[in-house]
């Protein structure tokens, strides 16, 4: 997408009317890349268009979620995106994945993975139908582009950890590097390799619920560099989001032989995170170190920033608490710094094209931005990014070109 196309020049930015937002914002078409709303409303059983969050039925998994997730003073603190959130913050699509969160504590076979994978399509099928018409599946990024030129907003599908792939060991490589080749047909974006465990693919970088089940090397194991093969070979791209370092070097050689990008839907820096703190912290594990940014960017893929204030930022209240608060401006300028982090690499001529928005709402995190109740203020964002001065083209680039474009390149 081109400004010529959106109508809309870059001098139109700065102290720009109320209706030169809504322009921007449109023509923006922000695509969030890891949009946890439909898997909360599947399992707690939320109308995801009535958008009153009233569960029909008790859910484990939603009580695990909101008895660990870090808690911001912000609220709320989850239903963060519904339908009516979703039209009326004019999103343009969603990733939304499929999860197996007890799978990550309970390996399968005792737990069939794959079954939530096909719950999850059935669900989001279903949701589509339920929209009348205003959304509808998105199968690649052309199909977005159609869908945006019809007036529709997007549902896509994608995969958190290749644990639902099924059982690990020797006996189901073969049958779990098929499965790959159904979750493409099925339309998925991207598989995230890692959730919270090590796997028999690849070592996972944040909180895993089973550190004793190293890999040697701390990256890919063999058959994981035949799954990030595989998905290279069937269209899917490779989401490093919850991946070690090593695990993140692996897979980039591996994308960079094959000239195809590398990605992560819901990440963040761990150099800016921390700033000027010294004091360590778990939850900056989560981020991305410079090994890593460099190897994703270097493949050519991008990194959507997570807007979950603690994953944001290393900083403490007086009483010594982890402050889990920060304001649209505060994201807004973590952006810049992310971008002037990548800059400083040499590596890539305009590291504007290697940032992307991937929200992470209703999973566990510990608050949106102050100044947001729910993806209904998305233009919120936008405002904040014009305040900054940022060129209509950025914004874009931001909000889905970015995205999109890694996107076609693994799925022509």
């Amino acid at each position: 997408m081109d400004l010529a196309s959106s109508g809309i020049s870059e001098t139109s930015v700065t102290d720009a009317p109320d209706h030169t937002l809504d322009a921007i914002h449109a023509a923006a078409y922000p695509i969030d890349t890891h949009l946890d709303s439909l898997f909360l409303s599947r399992v707690a059983g939320y109308d995801f268009w009535k958008g009153d969050w009233k569960a029909n039925r008790r859910s484990p998994v939603v009580w695990l979620i909101r008895k660990t997730s870090p808690r911001g003073r912000n609220r709320p603190l989850s239903d963060h995106v519904s339908g009516p959130d979703f039209l009326a913050g004019g999103y343009g699509g969603a990733c939304f994945s499929a999860h197996a969160l007890w799978e990550n504590l309970i390996p399968a076979p005792l737990m069939d993975p794959w079954k939530n994978w096909v719950d999850h399509c059935s669900y989001v099928e279903a949701v589509v139908v339920q929209s009348n018409g205003k959304m509808r599946l998105a199968r690649s990024a052309s199909e977005v582009r159609a869908a945006r030129q019809d007036g529709q907003c997007c549902a896509i599908l994608s995969m958190e950890g290749a644990h639902m792939l099924g059982p690990q060991g020797a006996k189901s490589q073969v049958f779990r590097l098929d499965r790959l080749g159904e979750v493409a047909r099925a339309g998925a974006a991207y598989l995230t390799l890692n959730h919270f465990s090590h796997t028999d693919i690849s070592e996972a970088g944040y909180a895993p619920v089973n550190p004793w089940r190293r890999i040697e090397g701390g990256g890919l194991s063999a058959f994981g560099r035949q799954v990030v093969e595989r998905c290279i070979d069937v269209g899917l791209l490779v989401d490093l989001t919850h991946t070690s370092t090593q695990g993140i070097i692996d897979a980039c050689a591996i994308c960079i032989g094959r000239n195809m990008p590398a990605f992560a839907s819901h990440g963040a820096s761990r150099r800016v995170t921390q700033g000027t703190e010294t004091r360590p912290s778990r939850h900056l594990d989560r981020a991305m170190s410079d090994e890593a940014i460099r190897a994703i960017v270097s493949t050519g893929g991008c990194i959507s920033v997570i807007l979950a204030p603690y994953f944001l930022q290393n900083t403490y209240y007086p009483d010594g608490k982890p402050n889990m608060d920060a304001d649209l401006a505060f994201v807004v300028a973590y952006y810049e710094a992310f971008a002037q982090q990548i800059a400083e690499m040499k590596i890539v001529e305009d590291p504007w094209k290697h940032l992307s928005f991937g929200s992470d709402f209703d999973g566990g995190i510990s608050s949106l931005p102050t100044g947001m109740q729910s993806g209904a203020d998305l233009r919120k964002l936008t405002q904040a990014m014009m305040d900054a001065g940022w060129p209509a083209q950025r914004i874009i680039d931001v909000y889905s070109g970015n995205f999109l474009r890694v996107w076609q390149r693994v799925r022509p």
